[in-house]
């Protein structure tokens, strides 16, 4: 059959009309998906309300608007007139923010340049607003779930995870002393150095942020606060002479150390095949021993960031599970190490003997398997006996 003249052109145009229906104006740049994980990633560590630098709160978006000490620091419309933007913009190879650290990626400032040109408007649910800080404190339906506890070198101290925050209670069971609250939603380890003089804590904001917090003992004030990858971080524990801690994280399953006093990062190690839960460091504090889902403890060294060896068996079966909890023996180069088998066991953290395929020779001693995950390990200070704690389904030992 043969069309019309008309009919003809309907059929050669009717593809372009759908092309041109389907087209629509470019999505706004959001500031939930796009723009908060950049500030959280560079900006929270020094502008929340636990350590407002400059006076500047970035945690709360009006605050984020309005500035600090400067003045405004985003204006609706005119980036021109931002001052924060400014501030991350490189000028002659050099930016103001971040103080420390790599500055905001150059594709990342074209997005908050977009952001505000777009109105700078806020499109976080109203149920991820962050609503909890150290004036408005958490407040408990039933109590928290506890993953984390330490008591201070001197006994003074004892130092609990909750929700958002860790409580600090006086030891002699006289009363709770401060509340400790930060970024991080869930707290995962909480440590004092072995100096006293300081508290660092891992968490995060899970499947968001990681956070490392260390806080001062004298004043209860937050220090320094470290965003690290992007979901939850683990197992603090800290070198010898109070100067490094070194942490687990989930999302690159890498082992990490940075310097207490301004965060900086000192070690990474990324040999691990999934989850870090735990870090010990040697006696002297050059080495450090990490665990975690893998079903591994691996030793590295510190000054080279090199993997040096898996000290647990790599036989198949003979640790069954993640490794979850480690500890040193007080005096000596040895670590308690237990997780999902239910058995603590005692390995020395340097090989006495040639590795072969499928030897466990690091192994010094395996207790009897408990009921249930072992998720807790300590010594005695006199290195005589050991702790484990377990639990599954509501039983434990």
């Amino acid at each position: 059959m043969r069309l019309s003249p008309f009919f003809t052109w309907i059929a050669i145009l009717a593809p372009y009309a759908a092309l041109a229906a389907d087209v629509s104006p470019p999505a706004k740049v959001s500031f939930y998906k796009t723009i908060r994980p950049v500030f959280q990633a560079k900006c929270h560590g020094c502008h929340q309300p636990a350590k407002a630098k400059g006076d500047y709160i970035m945690t709360d978006f009006a605050k984020l608007l309005a500035g600090g000490e400067d003045g405004a620091a985003v204006v609706a419309g005119d980036g021109a007139a931002s001052l924060l933007l400014k501030q991350i913009t490189p000028h002659e190879g050099k930016v103001e923010m971040p103080k420390s650290g790599e500055p905001v990626a150059e594709a990342d400032v074209a997005l908050i340049a977009k952001w505000i040109a777009e109105g700078a408007v806020d499109d976080t649910p109203p149920n991820a607003k962050q609503t909890i800080d150290a004036a408005h404190p958490p407040v408990y339906a039933r109590p928290p779930l506890i993953t984390s506890m330490d008591y201070s070198p001197d006994g003074q101290w004892l130092a609990v995870s909750g929700f958002h925050e860790v409580l600090l209670h006086k030891a002699d069971g006289s009363g709770l002393a401060h509340r400790m609250v930060g970024l991080s939603e869930k707290i995962t380890s909480v440590r004092f150095s072995p100096d006293g003089k300081w508290l660092a804590v891992t968490g995060g904001l899970p499947s968001r942020m990681g956070e490392v917090q260390i806080w001062e003992l004298a004043t209860k004030a937050l220090k320094i606060s470290v965003p690290v990858t992007f979901d939850t971080v683990y197992g603090a524990s800290w070198s010898p002479d109070s100067s490094l801690v070194a942490f687990g994280c989930a999302t690159d399953k890498s082992l990490r150390a940075i310097e207490a006093a301004t965060g900086k990062q000192r070690l990474f190690m990324a040999g691990h095949d999934d989850w870090v839960f735990d870090t010990i460091f040697s006696s002297k504090g050059d080495y450090l021993v990490s665990t975690g889902r893998d079903m591994t403890a691996k030793l590295t060294e510190l000054e080279n960031q090199r993997l040096v060896d898996n000290l647990t068996s790599i036989t198949p079966g003979a640790l069954k599970g993640g490794l979850s909890a480690l500890a040193r023996h007080p005096q000596r180069d040895e670590f308690l190490v237990g997780g999902a088998d239910g058995a603590p066991q005692v390995y020395r953290f340097f090989r006495e003997v040639d590795r072969r395929i499928g030897d466990n020779s690091n192994l010094i001693r395996r207790f009897p398997a408990m009921e249930g995950r072992v998720f807790a390990v300590a010594w005695r200070p006199d290195g005589k006996r050991i702790l484990a704690a377990s639990s599954l389904d509501g039983k434990g030992a």
